[in-house]
């Protein structure tokens, strides 16, 4: 009986069959809804051949019954992220039949077992993105008719040669001879690739993406005439690309790129790569060296020899190239125009990025699918060509580091599929169009720092509903901040973010805004990072900033605000850069709980301010009856309210002479004594304890400290039996040292 349930919206748990009573079964339930433990009734059916519950929701541990199955020759529980197992129990025995073992995107952990090799009828086994670790056993050389092996992410370590050697059971004592593809990318291999490789004649796939490989290539790797992939990207392989490579000519997809190759690329890199159709190389040290005449032998779809030096002009034999779709020519050494021929031939293009070279002006009229484009850091001059309204598709525009100059051209507004906008340092100018808010309802990070707009910030901005990151530093804007930028509702959600693109300056200018920081601006509940500095704005930091509870970076400096700092700024958790420096802000800092994480810089050039981490002390900290306030900005207070001046004090006068009537009964009751002692540790203990699941900041260690001296005080008295004068001066000068703390 086959059960096929596979792609039903199914949800819940997982129900029996009708019956159990089958002579063969396979069941498929994968990419459902379902979200349960992998039911015990599974286990007991042992005619099971094959069960698929890949893509669900199951969770709890893998059932070692499992392995019993006799008869089962599949079994795919991929993309099932919270089940579990351990190595050490799932692999030790049983899966004699199976075949098909994908556990990929699990939680199997642990280190595999040198029994792991006895699964000779395994011919697909995918264990990625887990915890296994360690080194994989070499006994997995064993599994002579194994097919397909992708152990990626993982935490395995180890160099190649040590866990696929041949054996004495596969046939001529090579390694795995029916490989087809090798999928190890990222879990830390380190050494070279070694010659063993070059031995498994039916490789069709290696990827060996993101370790610690170094070394060459090996040449012999052009021998592998059934190679179809060869991903070898993020790793330290040196040397030149070997030119053998060329020779095979089944290739569709070499990777290269991010590691440190150097030297020439010639004609004969490509000369019989006629199927290639993905060509990684970028991040290298590398030089096309061909002639100008050279007509490449393949037609790619992805192109990216970004930081190969192509130049200085545009490569001619891309005019054989008429099926690309992503281009990457970044830092290529480019100088000059492209030609008007490339855009005739790229009508299928998704993706240019043509960035950090010495480009004229491009005309785009013609890439009407383009997705993606970047010509940033270039010699880009003049306004911006209006032909760019013409990108209907265009989801992400970067300009940025150019001369560009003048107003936002009109025909921009026609982008209404942007997603990031990135004009920042050009000499742009003008006013910031109030379309911009209506234009883009999908624009999630504008980018206009460091140009030369002037004028009011437009309060249409506030309508735009996506956006997450408005970076708008270093022009000439004024006025006041719009009340209706609370309305930011992109910017309110919590949990979606783009980071990538904020910079904070602290001592370049700004821009020229007036007015007071709104109260509305609290309602950015999603807000990361907040720049306000080197502006002319006024009046007090409002308290509802804690409202602000992601908020990690603040910077107010050198405006005109005045007034105290509200508490509440204490409360936010995550801010991890503060500067308010450089206005009129006075009274004592509120030194707790997260503000004690900054030093006195960050206040400096507000005279009137005091107390820590400022040297400056405010006025009355020596009058016993000074506010609760200045009392925080000691830290001689805690939110239980016990452990303050007056409390040591009384702690250490009442101590002492309240000891001296229990001391004369203690001394002559022993066993009161125990008693009585006993009940005092019982208590210090418990407070000590109190204090650490309170949290500990920086402002409350010295109390800490303090509380810790007066325990080891304690129950030094109790073990040495001081007299009660000894004890009356310990505890004299234990209460003095946290009243000059």
């Amino acid at each position: 009986m086959e059960l096929h349930l596979y792609s039903r919206q199914l949800f819940g748990n997982i129900p029996p069959p009708p019956s159990l009573n089958f002579t063969s079964l396979v069941l498929d339930l994968s990419d459902n809804s379902f979200v349960s433990k992998i039911p015990d009734w599974l286990v007991n059916i042992s005619t099971l051949q094959h069960i698929g519950i890949s893509n669900n929701g199951l969770y709890g541990k893998i059932p070692l019954g499992l392995r019993d199955l006799s008869k089962l020759k599949y079994l795919n529980l991929e993309d099932n992220y919270n089940l579990t197992a351990s190595c050490s129990q799932l692999f030790t025995r049983g899966w004699e039949m199976i075949q098909v073992l994908n556990l990929g995107s699990t939680k199997v952990h642990g280190s595999l077992p040198s029994s792991f090799g006895n699964l000779t009828s395994l011919t697909y086994l995918d264990l990625s993105f887990n915890a296994i670790e360690v080194v994989i056993p070499s006994s997995i050389g064993q599994l002579c008719i194994l097919n397909m092996l992708d152990l990626s992410e993982n935490n395995i370590t180890g160099t190649l040669p040590e866990f696929l050697q041949g054996t004495d059971n596969c046939l001529f004592r090579k390694p795995l001879p029916n490989l087809e593809y090798s999928i190890m990318n990222n879990i830390q291999l380190h050494g070279k690739i070694s010659y063993w490789l070059v031995q498994l004649k039916n490789l069709a796939g290696v990827s060996l993406a993101h370790n610690l490989l170094e070394g060459p290539i090996p040449i012999s790797l052009g021998s592998l005439q059934n190679l179809m992939t060869l991903e070898l990207e993020g790793n330290k392989l040196n040397g030149t690309l070997p030119e053998s490579l060329g020779q095979l000519t089944k290739l569709l997809r070499l990777d290269v790129s991010s590691n440190q190759l150097t030297g020439m690329i010639t004609e004969g890199h490509f000369s019989k790569l006629s199927e290639l159709k993905f060509l990684l190389m970028s991040a290298n040290s590398l030089t096309l060296n061909v002639s100008s005449n050279w007509m490449p032998p393949f037609q790619v779809f992805f192109l990216d020899m970004g930081s190969c030096a192509l130049g200085p002009s545009f490569p001619p034999w891309m005019k054989s190239q008429k099926q690309v779709k992503e281009l990457d020519f970044s830092n290529a050494s480019i100088v000059g125009f492209i030609p008007n021929w490339f855009w005739d031939i790229s009508p299928h293009l998704v993706f240019l990025n043509m960035s950090h070279n010495e480009l004229d002006p491009p005309s785009l009229a013609n890439c009407i699918l383009l997705d993606v484009l970047d010509l940033g850091n270039n010699s880009l001059f003049g306004t911006i060509p209006s032909s760019l309204g013409q990108l209907p598709l265009l989801r992400s525009l970067h300009l940025k580091d150019n001369r560009f100059s003048g107003d936002l051209p009109s025909s921009l507004r026609n982008l209404s599929s942007l997603e990031t906008m990135d004009l920042g340092y050009n000499i742009l100018s003008g006013i910031i169009p109030t379309w911009f808010g209506e234009g883009f309802p999908f624009l999630r990070i504008l980018i206009l720092r460091s140009n030369a707009f002037f004028g009011e910030l437009p309060p249409e901005l506030s309508k735009l509903g996506s956006l997450q990151v408005l970076d708008i530093a270093r022009n000439n804007l004024t006025g006041s901040i719009p009340i209706s930028f609370g309305d930011l509702k992109a910017i309110v959600q919590e949990g979606h973010y783009y980071e990538e693109s904020l910079n904070v300056y602290i001592k370049d200018r700004n821009n020229n805004f007036t007015g007071i920081i709104p109260n509305e601006i609290a309602k950015l509940t999603g807000l990361l990072v907040l720049n306000l500095s080197r502006n002319h704005i006024s009046g007090q930091i409002p308290e509802t900033m804690s409202n602000m509870h992601q908020l990690s970076s603040l910077d107010l400096s050198s405006n005109r605000l005045s007034g105290t700092i509200p508490s509440s700024l204490s409360f936010l958790s995550f801010l991890g850069s503060l500067d308010l420096s450089d206005n009129n802000l006075f009274g004592a800092i509120p030194y707790t709980g997260q503000m004690t994480t900054f030093d006195a810089t960050d206040f400096t050039e507000n005279p009137g301010l005091c107390g820590p981490p400022l040297p400056v002390r405010c006025s009355g900290d020596d009058d016993s009856s000074h506010d609760s306030n200045k009392r925080h900005s000691y830290n001689d207070t805690n939110d239980d309210g016990l452990f303050d001046n007056r409390f040591y004090l009384s702690l250490g006068l009442g101590f002492a002479a309240g000891i001296l009537v229990p001391y004369f009964i203690l001394i002559i009751k022993s066993s009161w004594g125990d008693i009585y002692f006993d009940f005092v540790d019982h208590v210090v203990d418990k407070l000590s304890r109190l204090t650490h699941r309170q949290g500990i900041n920086h402002g409350q260690r010295r109390k800490i400290h303090h509380r810790r001296q007066f325990i080891c005080i304690y129950r030094y008295v109790k073990i040495n039996e001081l007299d009660p004068c000894t004890l009356i001066l310990l505890c004299t000068r234990f209460a003095s040292l946290n009243i000059l703390a």
